[in-house]
């Protein structure tokens, strides 16, 4: 055996070098683990939101301020102002609501944004006099809400079959598109089956795909390994 600073030939037994004093390796012996130089769990630190979060309400705030004086200040009473501020809200409660929690669920702001997005729909139709609202907005909005919320849900509770999962979201997808022209009909008299069928015939196409994914295992090992689902 030799040292393995000075390479020095040791002698059986020896404990050290004798030229340099380094302590004789032995493969032999039984060796006590030290600590570890890096933490056994690692813990990806939170994002820091708190400052965007800050400096977006600010800057929803300071237009939503600036919307209303301009629009009093011009017509000497609150005309269109009504409309921004509605729109500025929705797009708080989609965009800065969720950073002022740690961990926001998705599923459940999906809900959330969709009833903001209702409750302004009903505002535009309430100040307009449109009554389009019962008939269009809030079918088509509760329509949306319930498909993309329950995707989202499935997506984030169900951690098999993604393939399905994609394969039955892009059907369903594509037949909601009828009932959105079936609402566009009822409310404007719009003619039946103008355009639905087109996204009906691709989306449905998409997920027969996906879902053929999922029965040919060697198509959906191919697909994994490019995409990594």
């Amino acid at each position: 055996m030799y040292c393995m600073n000075c390479g020095v030939k040791l002698g059986q037994g020896e404990e050290k070098c004798p030229l340099c004093g380094l302590k004789a390796y032995h493969p032999d012996l039984a060796r006590t683990p030290g600590p570890s130089l890096y933490p056994r769990e690692w813990h990806a630190p939170e994002a820091e939101r708190s400052g965007w979060r800050y400096l977006l309400t600010v800057f929803f705030l300071v237009a939503a301020g600036a919307c209303a004086i301009v629009d009093f200040l011009l017509k000497e009473g609150m005309t269109w102002s009504g409309f921004a501020l509605a729109g500025l809200a929705t797009g708080y409660v989609i965009l800065v609501l969720p950073l002022w929690f740690t961990r926001p669920n998705v599923v459940i702001f999906l809900g959330i944004d969709f009833t903001a997005v209702g409750l302004m729909l009903l505002y535009i139709d309430l100040k307009v006099q449109g009554g389009w609202f019962l008939s269009l907005a809030f079918p088509v909005t509760a329509l949306y809400g319930v498909l993309v919320t329950g995707f989202a849900a499935v997506v984030k509770y169900v951690r098999r079959g993604r393939f399905f999962q994609l394969g039955g979201g892009c059907i369903v997808f594509g037949c909601s598109a009828m009932l959105l022209e079936l609402f566009l009909h009822i409310t404007f008299g719009t003619r039946m089956f103008a355009w639905s069928l087109y996204p009906v015939a691709i989306l449905s196409t998409v997920g027969l795909f996906w879902i053929l994914a999922g029965l040919i295992r060697p198509l959906g090992d191919a697909i994994r390994k490019k995409t990594f689902l």
